[in-house]
């Protein structure tokens, strides 16, 4: 899609963060409603007072969703088609953090993390791209990985791994989109930097079945060094880097990012050096 005027979105993990900032930008492009999904009741109750009072001229609905259970993921499909009567753009949003080094990381952060990252953008593909086919419109998914999905970085191998996965989801559905003839039908990644979301407190909804994520050293560095740079100017307005994010993605780019400037270019032709010289990979900051 080159114009989301007129749009209906629904945003997963859309309660904050870029998700909030996708809502709020899609808004300001002219779509005509978005539904915030999200599993933290409180806080998309809040999101949604928020948003109408900010009064961007299109209609906001908030949806209970917990991204890892298809069954509540098709409920939230079904719902807001119900409500909109009718939706163009999907937001693959949802997303948590779990660090560590690889071999410390617990089976249940592996289960967490890959359950919200992984399974939850799964589970928003099969629920929501079938019906985007059968409208017939001009629609756009848009899944939100993160430059750590790209590059990786040490103290981070689950999350990394989730958003590596993301990544490949994403081009899968594009070839997928491609090769059944659903060219009305676009997909996009979008790849943030440093964005100052609540990632790092991702702990809040972690199922108590799961127990505590990984406490040791190379966790603690992981989740300090992100809060430290959540917290610092280093890290950009969520609604910001998804300005940018959909302005790249109307222009027609499948690999979007939050941050203008060099920083995609910089992160991923070092790797690109690094990977055709068979080097192990360096170690480069997402900001």
């Amino acid at each position: 899609m080159d114009d989301f005027t007129g749009a209906r979105a629904v945003i997963t993990g859309g309660a904050s963060g870029i998700g909030f900032g996708l809502a709020t930008a899609l808004l300001e492009q002219g779509a005509a409603a978005v539904a915030l999904a999200d599993v933290e009741l409180g806080a998309l109750d809040a999101a949604v007072d928020r948003l109408r009072a900010a009064d961007l001229g299109g209609e906001v609905i908030g949806l209970t969703c917990d991204v890892t259970d298809p069954a509540s993921v098709e409920a939230t499909a079904e719902a807001a088609w119900q409500e909109l009567g009718s939706v163009e753009v999907v937001c693959l949003n949802a997303g948590v953090f779990a660090g560590g080094a690889v071999w410390e990381t617990t089976e249940a952060d592996w289960d967490w993390v890959l359950g919200v990252n992984v399974r939850g953008v799964i589970n928003g593909i099969r629920a929501f791209v079938p019906q985007l086919i059968d409208a017939g419109a001009p629609a756009h998914v848009l899944i939100t990985a993160s430059i750590a999905g790209i590059v990786a970085a040490p103290a981070s191998g689950v999350y990394c791994t989730s958003k590596f996965a993301a990544v490949g989801l994403a081009e899968s559905l594009h070839h997928d989109l491609q090769l059944s003839g659903a060219t009305h039908v676009a997909a996009s990644v979008i790849c943030p930097g440093m964005v100052a979301t609540n990632i790092d407190h991702g702990e809040r909804n972690r199922p108590s079945a799961l127990g505590d994520a990984t406490d040791t050293p190379t966790s603690q560095l992981a989740v300090g060094a992100i809060a430290d740079t959540l917290r610092s100017d280093a890290a950009l307005d969520p609604l910001v880097g998804a300005r940018h994010a959909l302005a790249q993605a109307k222009a027609g780019r499948f690999y979007t990012t939050t941050h203008e400037g060099d920083l995609w270019d910089r992160l991923v032709g070092n790797q690109n050096d690094d990977r055709l010289a068979g080097r192990p990979p360096r170690f480069q900051m997402y900001e």
